[in-house]
C-alpha cells in the first residue's frame, strides 16, 4: 500500500436544519490547511441529522451535490451517511465518490443502533471498493463496529482499510476504542495471510 492522506471530519449533527453549507465550509478549510489530502471521510448522519423524517432519496439532490463537490476538489469523499427513502423503507446510507465525482459505492448499515434508529431497516451486502494503486476499503457505520463478522468480512473480501463514519459521543469510548484496535489487529492477520 503506497501512502494516501485520508481527513475524517466529524460533525456537530443538528436534528433541525440540514448541515451541508458547515460540511462544505469544513471540507473547503481541510484542503486549504492540507492540500495534500486524497480522501475526506465525514461523520455518520451529519448532513440532515438523526431524524428519519429527513431521509432523503438516492440518487437524488444530496449525491449529486456532493458528486460536484468530489470532482471540483479531485478527491475521493466519503459525505457520511444519510437516511436513505427507498420506497418504503428508510435506510442508513452512505456513498462513496471518486476523484471525478463518481459514485463507486453505496452502503447500508448492517446493524442499525436500536431503540435509535427505531424504523431504520438493516442493509444486506458488504461494501468494498478499490482506490486504484491504492488499496482495498471497505466500508461500515457506526454500530456495525460492535459485530466481528462485518470486519472479519471485509478483510477476507480484501479490504486492508476500513472506512468507519460514526455519530457517536457515548460513554462507553473505552469499549470502543478496544473495539477499534481489535478490528485493525484483525485486518492486520488476515491481510498477512
Amino acid at each position: 500500500m503506497k501512502p494516501f492522506a485520508i481527513a475524517g471530519i466529524q460533525m456537530k449533527v443538528s436534528a433541525v436544519v440540514p448541515n451541508i453549507e458547515m460540511m462544505k465550509l469544513k471540507l473547503e478549510i481541510a484542503l486549504n490547511l492540507y492540500p495534500w489530502i486524497e480522501m475526506v471521510v465525514f461523520s455518520e448522519l451529519c448532513a440532515y441529522g438523526p431524524l428519519t423524517n429527513a431521509a432523503q432519496e438516492i440518487p437524488g439532490s444530496f449525491e449529486n451535490e456532493m458528486q460536484n463537490i468530489a470532482a471540483k476538489h479531485g478527491i475521493w469523499l466519503l459525505p457520511g451517511s444519510i437516511f436513505e427513502k427507498s420506497e418504503d423503507k428508510i435506510y442508513n446510507t452512505a456513498m462513496v465518490i471518486n476523484p471525478q465525482g463518481e459514485v463507486v459505492a453505496r452502503y447500508r448499515k448492517m446493524f442499525p443502533f436500536y431503540p435509535y434508529e427505531v424504523g431504520v431497516t438493516p442493509g444486506q451486502d458488504f461494501c468494498i471498493f478499490e482506490v486504484p494503486g491504492v488499496s482495498r476499503f471497505g466500508v461500515s457505520i457506526c454500530y456495525d463496529m460492535w459485530f466481528p463478522e462485518t470486519i472479519r468480512t471485509m478483510a477476507v473480501q480484501g479490504a486492508e482499510v476500513i472506512l468507519h463514519p460514526t455519530m457517536t459521543g457515548t460513554i462507553d469510548r473505552d469499549i470502543e476504542l478496544s473495539i477499534v484496535r481489535t478490528m485493525a489487529t484483525v485486518i492486520n492477520v488476515i491481510s498477512l495471510m
